[in-house]
């Protein structure tokens, strides 16, 4: 990467990092200009307009949530799949910055443009968990083809379940049972997988 670029990448990161605790909404020309020390000039060289910068951060984080979410959850058995993806899904960021009150960036985005329907952001951040929720979709799909989730499991409904449940841990973590928040949360999502598989006697051979 040349200078320029290298430049991009540290406020990508830096937006990331900050909109994962205060918010993509906060994340302005002159926030990021301070903490990445530019000027306001140089940081608007990189960027059209605060929401051209804001939508491009949405991208990046979205490129780290595969990296360091999707990629090492990927498995064959898409029950473990699933388990993983919840698991290292549950303090994605806190863990990646290692900061305390960090929490998806998705979810804050969602909740903070809900009302902006006519926003590019709204609709960018609609777009992504959007993916995400069809991505969830297609891996119960997979277990019930493949014997692992019941024949008779509302895929639609299962996918909604677990998105859900996400959604509310994200909001939760930081305000009740912060200590032991994740572990219910990993526990939760262990019970729904677990109501959703097939007996064992209707199972696949695959399985």
């Amino acid at each position: 990467m040349n200078k320029g670029e290298r430049t991009r990448q540290t406020i990508l990161e830096q937006g990331m990092r900050f909109s994962s605790q205060y918010g993509l909404i906060e994340v302005t020309i002159g926030s990021m200009a301070k903490l990445c020390g530019l000027s306001r000039s140089g940081l608007i060289s990189h960027f059209d307009s605060k929401e051209d910068m804001q939508l491009a951060i949405l991208d990046y984080c979205e490129d780290q949530f595969m990296l360091h979410v999707v990629a090492p959850a990927r498995h064959q058995d898409p029950l473990v799949q699933l388990k993983m993806l919840f698991s290292i899904w549950a303090d994605w960021t806190r863990e990646l910055f290692n900061e305390p009150h960090s929490t998806c960036p998705f979810i804050k985005a969602l909740v903070e443009f809900n009302c902006h329907t006519d926003s590019p952001i709204h609709t960018k951040v609609t777009e992504q968990h959007n993916r995400l929720f069809s991505y969830i979709k297609h891996k119960i799909v997979q277990g019930i083809e493949s014997g692992i989730f019941h024949p008779e499991l509302d895929a639609q409904c299962a996918a909604y379940e677990l998105y859900n449940l996400y959604l509310g841990h994200a909001i939760a973590k930081n305000t009740v049972l912060t200590e032991h928040a994740s572990e219910l949360f990993k526990r939760n999502i262990e019970h729904l997988l677990e109501s959703y598989q097939a007996d064992p006697k209707t199972r696949s051979v695959s399985t």
